[in-house]
């Protein structure tokens, strides 16, 4: 599937976002994304669980229908505090953590400090549009992958499978 988005309003989550896919460009308002998917046929070996959080709705949707594209299974979020009361009840725990960096009261960095703490062989990637991977060098916090935004839907399913192979 070729899906392209265009975010210059990045930050703005009214705002309209052209996304093209199949070749067919169309214009999605804003949580309308995920009705207007089709569910996705699981790939063999995949199904396992990934949590995504960014505070950005358009963008949780975006790397929604990617990941569940691709045969995960995707638990999306918006607060960062509904994912740390998530993964305490998760059971089983997810695999892999998706999540941006900058979500107002609690950074991504944060977030994957308390997740570990959790879920010590989670698996983590940053996201982030307003910094690149050096920002985890100096936190406590074990971050697998950095992926700067925008991206292309290829990275992010590459970068996932990456992490969940090895």
């Amino acid at each position: 599937m070729h899906c392209k988005m265009l975010m210059k309003n990045h930050g703005q989550p009214n705002r309209q976002v052209k996304v093209e896919a199949n070749e067919q460009a169309g214009v999605f308002e804003p949580n309308n994304i995920m009705k207007k998917r089709k569910p996705a046929r699981l790939a063999p070996g995949l199904g396992k669980t990934v949590f995504v959080v960014d505070d950005n709705v358009l963008l949780v949707e975006f790397a929604t229908a990617i990941l569940e594209a691709a045969g995960y299974t995707v638990k999306h979020f918006s607060d960062p505090k509904a994912v740390m009361r998530a993964m305490q009840k998760a059971d089983p725990k997810p695999a892999l953590l998706v999540t941006d960096y900058e979500m107002g009261e609690i950074n991504g960095l944060d977030l994957i400090l308390s997740s570990h703490k959790i879920h010590p062989a989670l698996k983590t990637l940053l996201l982030s549009g307003t910094v690149d991977s050096s920002i985890s060098l100096a936190h406590a916090a074990k971050v697998h992958r950095f992926l700067g935004k925008p991206y292309e839907p290829a990275q992010l399913k590459k970068i996932v499978a990456d992490l969940l192979r090895s």
